[in-house]
């Protein structure tokens, strides 16, 4: 494994028109990524907020056919003091990170692993590498 997936990253194929830079480097790093607990529960509460009908259900039977499959990090005690370790060093040095993805970063930064997201700042405080395959 190389690559912790963000939930923008691994929904972009479920977009109307998906962007193929994102498509193809989904495919071509498949055998590398993971994702954490809490991108898995990031997608399933987008779906379960929907309204039932035709595109919820294409989404579910998305979710249940990939991102289930999906190699997900567990949560352990190394994961909960290196997230406690992050906090801290943001803190201390005036700066901040959502729970979400400081637990994210947290997983990263245990396993040896680059983030694949869009949303770059949202992770640059971290010190986790980054990959964006939106830009290509």
């Amino acid at each position: 494994m190389n690559y912790l997936v963000d939930a923008t990253v691994l929904s972009e194929p479920t977009k109307p028109a998906p962007d193929p830079r994102v498509v193809a480097w989904l495919r071509a790093h498949e055998p590398e990524i993971a994702v954490d607990p809490v991108i898995v529960g990031e997608l399933r509460f987008g779906i379960l907020l929907l309204p039932k009908g035709r595109k919820r259900a294409v989404l579910e039977r998305w979710f249940d056919a990939g991102v289930r499959h999906l190699h997900c990090l567990p949560w352990e005690a190394d994961t909960g003091l290196k997230w406690a370790e992050l906090l801290a060093r943001l803190r201390t040095t005036g700066k901040s990170m959502s729970v979400k993805d400081s637990l994210i970063a947290a997983t990263a930064l245990v396993h040896g692993l680059a983030v694949a997201t869009r949303n770059r700042a949202d992770f640059l405080n971290a010190g986790v590498r980054i990959v964006d395959p939106f830009v290509g």
